[in-house]
């Protein structure tokens, strides 16, 4: 496909990990490039994402920091049409921006904390200029921001390429698999569900496999030891390590549900994709996921924090996994409407037709 050169599309990014906010930018940049558009990357920091994004053909550099070669950056940056900055870590960007005629599309995907550890050198969200438009993944974090600033932000939801549902393969002991996938932090929270687990009663354990899944490379150590331990302990209880992409969409068809024990996640892209396989999701109630999710109607919620009430969650879902199709498919119903591909394409080429 022919790319003009009037519509250059700059993407600056924190990182080119195989983590949520890296992955759904690049679900972006593709869909950009389909289109035609010209495209450039700057990462922060290099990542397992430099090999998609060479396997595009698109120009990447690494770059750190911005603000000790401002003049560098401002010549470079000026010479695109539009700017997509992907997460509050890039804000250094965003502040040199702010000085430039060229629209910025700021996708924020952070929770609370990070908001108030780099308070002191953030932008004031109150002031920035008209150029810089400032998009909340969700309603979570369109609600830190308001709170915080008194500023009200657009949602711009990421989109998952479809991945349609299969029939959850059953086993002969016709146990009840459960997954959890993610990085092992205290934000994650799979302390909580290892206490979960280690709670529920032995009738209930015999009935069911748990699954986990993450990176054992870099870690909390008081998040990552429970789960080991319980490992070590349970023959149900199983370390898949880490999966990729793939990897974790076949495991999904494989589980009846997935937990997210998160002590506070803005939306885990896990969720999504859980409901678009058509399965069952059970996540704390602080996740974003949570916004569109009504217990026991298209999915499961339970306070953060709170092993017992979790642990009757799972329960439930042992008692009753085979009675629980209307949820699964009301579940992938919410994927349909706000994270399948189809929506967030239409959505993100408005923008960029709006804004360039």
């Amino acid at each position: 496909m022919k790319r003009t050169e009037h519509k250059k599309i700059l993407v600056i990014t924190h990182q080119l990990s195989r983590t949520g906010a890296p992955i759904v930018l690049l679900d972006m940049m593709r869909a950009y490039w389909r289109k035609g558009y010209q495209l450039e990357v700057i990462a922060m920091m290099d990542g397992e994402l430099r090999k998609d994004i060479e396997e595009m053909g698109v120009p990447l550099k690494v770059q750190e920091h911005f603000l000790q070669q401002s003049e560098e950056f401002f010549a470079y940056a000026g010479g695109f049409d539009f700017v997509v900055a992907n997460t509050l870590i890039t804000f250094e960007a965003v502040h040199l921006l702010k000085y430039l005629k060229v629209p910025v599309l700021w996708w924020l995907h952070e929770g609370r904390q990070y908001f108030e550890y780099f308070a002191n050198v953030l932008p004031d969200f109150r002031t920035l200029p008209p150029n810089i438009h400032v998009f909340s993944v969700g309603h979570y974090v369109q609600e830190v921001i308001e709170e915080l600033y008194g500023v009200h932000t657009e949602i711009l939801h990421f989109g998952v390429a479809d991945s349609p549902p299969h029939e959850i393969r059953q086993t002969d002991d016709k146990k009840v698999r459960f997954l959890t996938a993610g990085t092992y932090s205290r934000v994650k929270a799979q302390d909580v569900l290892a206490e979960a687990i280690r709670s529920l009663p032995e009738d209930y354990l015999a009935r069911a496999e748990f699954f986990f899944c993450g990176n054992e490379q870099m870690y909390d150590e008081s998040v990552f030891l429970p789960v080991k331990q319980l490992c070590g302990e349970y023959e149900n209880v199983t370390l898949l390590h880490q999966l990729s992409r793939q990897e974790t969409l076949a495991w999904m068809e494989k589980c009846h549900c997935l937990i997210v024990p998160s002590r506070v996640d803005p939306i885990p892209t896990v969720a999504v994709e859980m409901m678009m396989k058509g399965n069952l999701c059970l996540c704390t109630d602080v996740c974003g996921i949570a916004h569109y999710m009504k217990d026991g109607v298209n999915g499961f919620t339970a306070p953060p924090e709170d092993s017992y009430a979790l642990a009757d969650k799972i329960k439930y879902v042992i008692d009753c996994c085979g009675e629980l199709e209307p949820l699964r498919q009301a579940g992938r119903e919410i994927y349909e409407a706000y994270f399948s591909m189809d929506v967030f394409e239409k959505t993100i080429m408005k923008l960029a037709e709006c804004y360039m």
